[in-house]
């Protein structure tokens, strides 16, 4: 979010609900902060008895089960979608994919860097055993039969949420491929996000800024081979 601008509501804790005044939208609700479990619960209940049109949302990702529901609530509920801030990661993968209408305000960014089926189709799933295996004391053979079993428990949610909301899921790790191979995060113009089911997308002018709030980020657009 560009600096510059100042929010017409105040910073929230993760998952906080908030009617957005000064948006033209009484039906606007946000979610700012990292998705998680515990951050969907409180919003959910926050959200029970309201029937909101528009999501607002600042997220640098979070948990892929979460960021998943969010998703689908997202889709069901048939609720447009506005960026203020940052929508990275599982915001970028589940959330912003399944939204109706698309709004990218100036100075924000969608970056996607990958989902659990780029894990799994790269083998870079196997990066997590160690972790695992230094975390939990297991040994190397028990970690690795813990962590394909997750990643092929999200693979299949994945695959399942992607086919409900109409989106191919290569839009999430696109760019991680040659001849593109983007070692971080990307992010993709309107017209190649709709290559992959993503529609009904406002971008700004000069999308993307190439400084972010902390003035380090930097999330290239990547232009698609046609």
């Amino acid at each position: 979010m560009s600096p510059s601008r100042a929010r017409p509501w105040p910073l929230l804790a993760a998952g906080l609900l908030l009617f957005a005044p000064g948006r033209g939208a009484a039906d606007s609700v946000v979610y700012q902060g990292e998705i998680s479990a515990d951050a969907n619960r409180r919003f959910f209940a926050e959200v029970a008895q309201c029937r909101p049109r528009q999501l607002v949302i600042d997220s640098p990702g979070g948990e892929v089960e979460a960021g998943i529901a969010l998703g689908r609530w997202t889709f069901d509920l048939g609720l447009d979608l506005v960026v203020d801030g940052e929508c990275l990661s599982s915001c970028a993968n589940y959330v912003f994919t399944a939204a109706r209408r698309k709004t990218v305000l100036a100075g924000s960014v969608v970056g996607w860097h990958g989902n659990y089926h780029h894990l799994a189709a790269t083998g870079l799933w196997r990066d997590e055993v160690g972790t695992r295996a230094a975390r939990t004391g297991e040994d190397e053979a028990t970690a690795e039969q813990a962590v394909r079993a997750q990643v092929e428990h999200l693979v299949a949610l994945e695959r399942a949420f992607f086919a409900a909301i109409g989106v191919d899921e290569q839009i999430c790790w696109i760019a991680k491929r040659p001849p593109y191979s983007v070692p971080n995060y990307y992010t993709l113009s309107a017209a190649d996000m709709a290559r992959f089911g993503v529609f009904a997308v406002s971008l700004p002018a000069d999308y993307p800024e190439r400084e972010g709030p902390d003035g380090q980020r930097d999330i290239p657009l990547i232009r698609l081979a046609p």
